[in-house]
């Protein structure tokens, strides 16, 4: 289960637990003489019914086909029936109010993933179901009722329960743009602003944590290669048509790399005209079929900002990380590789062990 489920598992409990202070009421209830005693086991066996059919569908991966994968606005307006069950038993009217001031504690979980919308219609479904509990025992029990204290009651209640799901809702939205903020920041942080693609640092990061994985894993499992890439005299592009087709350039090479690279492996723009690709679980001579694949695509690309159908090449060095080894080391190895293919000609390969 992941963190995200996990979480959402976690607030399930408190719910659960929120829910449990509900039966101390109860039993309270119970000894005041205001409640029949065979009531109580009910009660909690609605809670707990309750509770675990959110809870199976969050271990079972089913929330996740939900728009709110925490399933936020059904556990608490599920949370109502055990307490309105119990409410129609009471027998002094008074007593139910206890019942209210609990139930409007429950729709603040509303601000862990409900917007504005939302927590007012929750709101509403809150009161009409006390609304309806009235009428209810207006029908079967009309001695347990006093409409004209409910009236203020059920008015007093509206009141509060709209103004939390309203405050609750301004705090769920805050939460929203932090979290959002938060994500462009980290965006900003880990990503190359002008191919995309995952920056010097995100690479080393991720680098380093192939690493770990590669000597982890037994002997003849732990094949891990780098591959350093660098476009051919890319100086004399932005030299003779323009930063902006160099620019260009560079974009359309990141996301023809990104579109033939396996699943698992991982590209990030190491500088200027250079990338790397790290190739984990990955033998030196697949990573050179990989390289070779990279370097036909570039040069089969065509620029129409170009003149004379001009074609664009790369240079790739690859290097077989040794067990043991630095980041640095592996990448200098795989730098000296593609400083031995540039000098042989460019538009080539050149691997080392």
């Amino acid at each position: 289960m992941d963190t995200a489920q996990r979480l959402r598992l976690h607030r399930t409990y408190w719910g659960f637990g929120y829910q449990l202070f509900t039966l101390f009421l109860v039993a309270a209830l119970v000894l005041m003489g205001m409640l029949p005693a065979s009531r109580v086991p009910e009660f909690l066996a609605l809670v707990v019914a309750t509770n675990l059919v959110f809870v199976v569908l969050i271990r079972s991966g089913v929330n996740l086909r939900f728009k709110d994968p925490s399933l936020t606005a059904g556990q608490i307006v599920a949370a109502l029936w055990p307490s309105l069950y119990i409410m129609f038993f009471v027998t002094d009217p008074q007593a139910r109010t206890a019942f209210l001031f609990l139930g409007t504690g429950g729709l603040l979980f509303g601000m862990f993933g409900l917007r504005r919308r939302d927590m007012l219609l929750v709101g509403t479904i809150i009161v009409l179901a006390y609304v309806a509990l009235l009428l209810v025992l207006q029908q079967w029990a009309p001695e347990r009722i006093n409409w004209r204290v409910e009236v203020l009651i059920v008015y007093a209640y509206a009141v509060v329960v709209l103004m939390v799901g309203y405050i609750g809702s301004h705090i769920a939205g805050m939460r929203h743009q932090l979290k959002e903020q938060n994500r462009r920041l980290e965006v900003l942080a880990t990503r190359d602003p002008l191919t995309r693609l995952p920056n010097r640092r995100s690479l080393l990061t991720q680098l380093s944590r192939e690493i770990g994985r590669s000597e982890r894993r037994a002997p003849d499992q732990d094949a891990l290669c780098v591959s350093m890439l660098d476009i051919d005299h890319f100086k004399e592009v932005n030299d003779s048509f323009g930063h902006d087709v160099g620019d260009t350039v560079l974009c359309r090479i990141s996301e023809a790399l990104q579109n033939i690279l396996r699943e698992g492996d991982f590209i990030g723009r190491f500088g200027g005209e250079e990338f790397v690709l790290v190739l984990p679980e990955t033998t030196l001579e697949a990573a050179q079929a990989v390289a070779e694949r990279v370097r036909a695509t570039v040069e089969g690309l065509v620029f129409e900002e170009l003149p004379d159908g001009k074609r664009v090449t790369v240079s790739q060095g690859v290097a077989w990380h040794h067990s043991g080894e630095s980041i640095d080391r592996t990448l200098k190895r795989a730098d000296e590789a593609l400083y031995q293919a540039k000098s042989e000609g460019r538009n080539r390969i050149v691997t080392c062990t």
